[in-house]
């Protein structure tokens, strides 16, 4: 009886050691460790299918975490606070836009650089934001608009 007793600590004891390296693994995939990084927002009308830890991508290259969603009373938009790498100077004009490389994938915040000469400073709010646009949009969009192409293609 005192072998079942233990051998079921040991065994609770092993569960609760995986649950928290578990635990450890997802809390570390949302935050940025060691990265030398600085603050950015954006406002949204709409943040829909972004969430906190998504991935902000330059170029399909990820260069950043989204680290905040929140909604402004005052103005009902979403201002979502990212990070970006360090090293990276955006034009003061580029834009940011919610979507996806592929239709599986999780969506993910996307730099849009722009051509200014001036440079964003850390803290800055960028403006040029675009929401997110659906599947059901996209589909309707090829089978009932252009495919995507541009319209002098359509000749």
């Amino acid at each position: 009886m005192a072998r079942e007793n233990g051998s079921a600590i040991v065994f609770s004891g092993l569960v609760l050691l995986v649950a928290g390296a578990f635990y450890a693994y997802a809390r570390a995939s949302q935050v940025d460790l060691g990265n030398d990084r600085y603050a950015l927002s954006a406002r949204f009308i709409s943040a829909n299918g972004l969430h906190v830890g998504a991935e902000v991508q330059l170029a399909g290259v990820p260069v950043g975490r989204v680290t905040a969603i929140a909604l402004d009373p005052a103005t009902a938009m979403a201002n979502v606070g990212f990070t970006l790498d360090r090293d990276l100077s955006l034009p003061a004009d580029s834009g940011v836009m919610i979507g996806s490389a592929t239709m599986t994938g999780d969506d993910a915040l996307m730099v849009v650089p722009g051509k200014a000469p001036a440079r964003l400073p850390p803290g800055a709010v960028i403006t040029n934001a675009q929401e997110a646009v659906s599947l059901e949009q996209q589909v309707s969009n090829y089978i009932f608009g252009n495919g995507g192409l541009p319209s002098d293609s359509m000749q």
